[in-house]
């Protein structure tokens, strides 16, 4: 049998995986959804780092897999839900609501949100990452994901406050893991990803 020709514009490329902290992001797009299991909406916001030693990070890893995949799909780790508030919404949810918008127009001079879900592409938050594990055919696997916004300025200054606690599966901590996010974001499976653009 003759061996598979191959070729050298394929090959797999290693990526160190993104530490966790705060990063200056920029939001490639965004769009209204409804939630997989009820009627509530979020905004599911694609982005990428743009700043930094990490900057375009996430376009480099969607860069290699597209080379060797024509129907590759955007890092399901660079996207952010954030849940809409609706009547009887947890108090939570609001003050993050508040908070991501207070931190988008602190950060883009000028900028007022008017409802208009297009007028977020392009603009700059900060994002505080943490790590999320996942389990997969026994295997753990560690995510670096936004978990809060904060304000760009903060993040270049490095005096962005708290930052979230990582998300370990109970098998690697001694305390057991959280059955839902008390965070006001959605918990989205892993594999859920969206294509870019918007």
């Amino acid at each position: 049998m003759a061996l598979p020709t191959y070729d050298k514009s394929k090959r797999r490329k290693n990526f160190e995986q993104l530490p966790k902290g705060a990063y200056v992001v920029k939001i490639l797009g965004a769009k209204q959804e409804k939630n997989r299991n009820n009627d509530n909406q979020h905004i599911t916001l694609a982005f990428d780092i743009a700043e930094g030693e990490y900057k375009g990070y996430w376009d480099r890893r969607f860069q290699s897999l597209k080379a060797n995949n024509d129907d590759a799909k955007w890092p399901n780790d660079a996207i952010f839900y954030l849940t809409v508030p609706a009547d009887g919404s947890p108090q939570y949810v609001f003050d993050n609501w508040n908070t991501f918008f207070a931190d988008l127009e602190d950060s883009n001079n000028g900028f007022v949100f008017g409802g208009e879900i297009s007028t977020l592409k392009n603009k700059l938050i900060g994002g505080k990452f943490s790590i999320e594990q996942t389990e997969y055919n026994g295997k753990i696997y560690d995510h670096t994901k936004m978990r809060y916004s904060c304000v760009v300025d903060d993040v270049r200054k490095g005096k962005v406050g708290n930052m979230p606690k990582d998300k370990l599966l109970a098998s690697n901590t001694p305390q057991p893991a959280p059955a839902t996010d008390a965070d006001g974001f959605m918990n989205i499976p892993d594999g859920a990803e969206e294509e870019l653009p918007f």
